[in-house]
């Protein structure tokens, strides 16, 4: 997005933010560096996101991002510049190499006044993409009836299986 059109849809956001402000609600806009978060804390926002980049980890996650100690840098800058303006403004971290707890609690340990991590992609798409990996992975461990004689095989070995299948349950599937 050119540069321009960048500030200029960002400048009607911060005044979305005002707008919110003085209807009494809670406003928590994404700031990307100081400057943004001295505008966003001048229209009244209650919380800023320190936003550090596009999640990085899982299958779709972007390829390349700033370090944990960069993002703690940026953070740190951000905070800084909204509590200039006001000093009970929150500050949140979110996104970049900040993806796991761990990640989150490094950058709250190596900032000063960044009060907690907004979880996006973290909370949602990471687990989703762990647990419908881990679910597909005991599909394919099935051990599928061949079609015909019903005899029970080995998925991996295409070779008879000895033992019964046995589900979650405690139901079992005779190997016969």
């Amino acid at each position: 997005m050119h540069k321009r059109t960048r500030s200029v849809c960002y400048d009607f956001e911060v005044e979305l933010i005002a707008e919110g402000n003085k209807l009494g609600m809670l406003t928590a806009p994404y700031v990307f560096n100081s400057d943004d978060a001295v505008k966003m804390a001048e229209a009244g926002a209650d919380v800023l996101v320190a936003h550090v980049g596009l999640t990085t980890k899982g299958s779709v996650g972007a390829k390349s991002a700033m370090t944990l100690d960069q993002a703690a840098e940026l953070v740190q800058k951000i905070a800084d510049a909204g509590k200039s303006v006001n000093p009970d403004v929150l500050i949140i971290c979110h996104g970049g190499p900040i993806a796991e707890p761990e990640d989150a609690a490094y950058i709250l340990q190596h900032t000063r006044g960044a009060h907690g991590f907004f979880g996006a992609s973290s909370i949602e798409r990471l687990p989703t993409e762990i647990a419908i990996t881990r679910q597909v992975e005991r599909f394919k461990e099935i051990l599928r009836r061949q079609i015909g004689d019903g005899e029970l095989l080995d998925a991996d070995t295409n070779s008879e299986l000895k033992q019964p299948i046995v589900s979650h349950d405690g139901h079992e599937t005779p190997n016969t």
